[in-house]
């Protein structure tokens, strides 16, 4: 349709679509928001026992998502068996379909969970955090972050993803600047970036976000990298429970150009608020060509991942993404 007098706004059936899409927008983050803070006045483990039942609805009426979870935590278990690294509860899901499917069953309320926490991550101050995250290893963290200098931590979607960013801010002072991929809902991209932004992340897109991410290593900033799935393209073949999963390149990239400290970090539920979270340091890319050096780092992040995901798989909420399948 051509465009209507005066440079107004175009004029049928698409614009009309647009401007209620747009509005449905807007209308769906207002709804957030509004969510986010009654939440925000309830106490926290009521909202957590909410959020898991919004997950077990959530079982029953996806069975698609269901499906792919299943198998994939099929894998997972059977790797922890077969590695002697598995939980009582994964060996159990590998001989009973039944345990497999409160497994998956648990994935759905771990997934909505993460949800609840990105909306509620006002809540998550430094009293708050050292009240209710516990350290496995805190010499080890403290070691970790002895050095004031800048840092690479790498991310997984398990459990509470934003925590272990959160504890840097409000627990130990560090700036993190972490890259978030850019949704197609706008508004929503907004408030979800405000809301990371509450806890002293900052949050940059991930498109052309390397100019961000150099500048706060001049800094001497953390750099956050979530790197256990590829969103932005190709990614890199590498092992992971026994078979080839593509990961992103970034992580590989940005540590063998820099001579910065790195370590995957993870915070499992332990309870309705309550996390564990573990640290798992690695070592410098080896000697060898570029390309050796950024595959043999992205395979230690993925011993890593493989050793935090092994306490709890259900909390793994990749499980719900074809993780294998385009990897060959």
């Amino acid at each position: 349709m051509p465009d209507g007098p005066m440079g107004s706004a175009p004029s049928g059936r698409g614009s009309a679509r647009r401007y209620v899409g747009a509005a449905g927008q807007h209308v769906g983050v207002a709804f957030l928001a509004l969510l986010a803070a009654v939440a925000a006045r309830l106490p926290v483990g009521l909202t957590h026992r909410v959020a898991r039942l919004v997950g077990t609805a959530w079982y029953m009426l996806a069975p698609r998502d269901r499906a792919l979870a299943r198998g994939n935590l099929s894998r997972v278990c059977a790797w922890l068996v077969a590695t002697g690294r598995a939980s009582p509860r994964a060996r159990a899901a590998v001989r009973d379909p039944r345990a497999l499917d409160h497994l998956v069953r648990d994935a759905f309320g771990h997934r909505a969970r993460y949800y609840l926490e990105v909306l509620i991550a006002g809540r998550y101050d430094r009293d708050h955090l050292e009240r209710h995250v516990a350290l496995d290893d805190p010499a080890l963290v403290d070691r970790v972050l002895a050095d004031p200098g800048p840092l690479l931590v790498i991310g997984l979607h398990f459990g509470g993803l934003e925590l272990p960013a959160l504890y840097l801010t409000a627990v130990r002072g560090r700036r993190v600047v972490a890259p978030m991929e850019t949704l197609t809902n706008a508004p929503l991209q907004a408030f979800l970036a405000r809301s990371r932004a509450h806890s002293g992340v900052t949050i940059v897109p991930t498109r052309g976000s390397r100019a961000d991410l150099e500048r706060a290593v001049a800094a001497g900033d953390a750099i956050g990298l979530v790197a256990d799935r590829d969103v932005t393209g190709p990614g890199v073949a590498i092992e992971l429970f026994g078979a080839p999963a593509r990961l992103p390149a970034g992580p590989g990239l940005f540590a063998a150009g820099h001579s910065i400290p790195a370590f995957v970090a993870g915070a499992r539920r332990t309870g309705w608020g309550d996390y564990a979270a573990l640290v798992v340091p690695l070592d410098a890319p080896p000697p060898g060509s570029h390309r050796d050096r950024v595959t043999a780092f992205l395979q230690q992040t993925a011993r890593a991942f493989e050793t935090i995901i092994a306490d709890a798989p259900e909390q793994w909420w990749s499980v719900f993404l074809p993780i294998w399948g385009k990897a060959k």
